[in-house]
């Protein structure tokens, strides 16, 4: 199982293989939710480290963005390059063209949640898949069993649960004919729902749309000890954590002994998801009141 971490600046590679990490997600002209797009035009720089690198291509696909799609998938052929995650099946078809189809990652959030998935694009000669987070661990364990290509899980930091390509924040201060400095690539807007008054979810607008996200950041690592015998690649998501938090949580993936100080540290703003929860219920639960 390879540890993927979110590269934020050249100067903490020394720093991230030294906890562990063994592959490199970069964002590229194309990335939605990003951390630091600037990284794509220092690939070269990259390289040099002789380390495994993974582009992420997860924007609602456009075609006014097939020119930067081809030059990305062009950078792709690059032996280092070994994955092309996307959450579009026009990346995939795309890049059956340029022939790096057997780079792509499909990692469409939460819409690979069966076993059928494996099978079907395993038939597209794809690298893999990353499951979905909205199922259990049992049901996650059960695909894992029926594996026909690589699987892989972003299983810890903030989850999104909702991509639309609509500017909902910018028509929401438009509506609520409100004036802010800075809407777009705003990093620190919350939603509060009625029925959840405790809860506030992060949301994102950016050049791709609008993202929400799950109000507790994801961690798995007692679940990794179970996960890892199928796992291919275990994602470590990094937006809305500081730089300290995410060293602090790759550490822990790496050595256990590290597991309850982080807990302890961070503990209040993470949870576990639907590794035990099924989703059905809450919302029959919500109904009922």
């Amino acid at each position: 199982m390879r540890i993927v971490a979110r590269l934020k600046k050249l100067d903490e590679i020394f720093k991230l293989i030294n906890l562990g990490v063994d592959v490199f997600l970069v964002d590229t002209p194309l990335t939605v939710k990003s951390i630091n797009k600037n990284l794509f035009d220092s690939l070269n720089d990259l390289f040099v480290y002789n380390k495994p690198v993974y582009l992420l291509v997860n924007k609602i696909i456009h075609e006014s963005d097939l020119v930067n799609l081809n030059k990305i998938l062009q950078i792709a052929k690059n032996k280092l390059v070994e994955g092309i995650v996307c959450n579009d099946i026009t990346v995939m078809v795309k890049a059956r063209e340029s022939g790096v189809e057997n780079k792509i990652i499909y990692q469409p959030g939460t819409m690979n949640t069966n076993s059928y998935d494996s099978e079907y694009f395993f038939t597209k000669n794809i690298k893999g898949i990353t499951i979905s987070k909205e199922i259990t661990l049992e049901e996650i364990i059960k695909i894992f069993k029926n594996k026909k290509t690589e699987f892989s899980l972003v299983g810890h930091g903030f989850i999104d649960m909702f991509y639309s390509k609509r500017m909902l924040l910018t028509n929401y201060f438009i509506y609520k004919n409100i004036t802010h400095s800075k809407i777009q690539d705003n990093y620190y807007f919350h939603l509060n729902e009625e029925k959840r008054p405790d809860n506030y979810y992060p949301i994102l607008e950016d050049m791709g749309g609008t993202h929400i996200f799950r109000d507790k950041a994801l961690e798995s690592f007692n679940e990794l000890d179970i996960l890892k015998e199928y796992l291919d690649d275990f994602f470590v998501e990094r937006i809305f954590l500081s730089d300290e938090e995410y060293y602090d949580s790759l550490l822990a993936y790496n050595d256990n002994t590290f597991v309850p100080d982080f807990l302890k540290k961070y503990q209040e703003h993470y949870n576990k998801g639907f590794y035990y929860q099924y989703t059905e219920k809450i919302k029959g639960e919500l109904d009922e009141n």
